[in-house]
């Protein structure tokens, strides 16, 4: 619970004021020991390992293909699919260090896929839910709303995966210089439409 408190601080402050908050590292090469090791015997076939590290993630991962889906059913759909296919695909990852970008890479392709599959253009729904802890405001999903996929997804990955902008460049085929420069103005414009 924890966790899911510090990450709605998180985002509300890096888009907002563009504060970042002291944040546990994950992604790249700042990987933690149990992190790596969970990581390790996934690889190796164990479902337990798997469920702990989908545990770990999955609430960043519902809101990272919420974001980018607009829709919870279909956001639910993408972790779901994510986390069998990573499950089933662990055996042939050569850099554990490399876990969290392979996943939500893995995730991003798989909302990408179940929208070109429903082949409509979806909004934000009204899920009912009152739980700030893991939807995003009806004013942040408002403005999440109006940016390009490209744009959106790029401050998803950003905010809500706690990449760097290296690492969304080699997830996106972007120099990192233009990672930067889009994050910089999406945020600017969000902040602009939040005020």
């Amino acid at each position: 619970m924890e966790k899911v408190e510090t990450k709605t601080k998180f985002c509300y402050s890096y888009i907002m004021k563009g504060q970042k908050v002291n944040r546990k590292k994950t992604g790249g090469m700042k990987m933690s020991k149990e992190i790596n090791n969970l990581v390790l015997s996934a690889m190796a076939g164990d479902k337990d390992a798997f469920g702990k590290l989908y545990e770990y993630y999955a609430i960043d991962m519902y809101r990272f293909a919420l974001g980018l889906c607009k829709n919870t059913y279909d956001a639910q759909d993408a972790v779901q699919d994510t986390a069998v296919s990573v499950f089933k695909s662990m055996h042939s990852l050569r850099n554990p260090d490399k876990f969290k970008s392979y996943l939500f890479l893995s995730l991003s392709n798989t909302c990408k896929r179940i929208l070109s599959k429903n082949n409509y253009i979806v909004e934000f729904e009204d899920t009912g839910y009152t739980d700030s802890e893991i939807e995003f405001s009806i004013p942040v999903r408002e403005a999440l709303n109006s940016l390009d996929e490209a744009s959106r997804e790029i401050v998803l990955l950003s905010v809500v995966g706690g990449f760097k902008s290296h690492e969304i460049g080699k997830m996106m085929d972007l120099p990192s210089a233009t990672v930067r420069t889009k994050l910089r103005r999406t945020l600017g414009k969000l902040r602009k439409e939040l005020e």
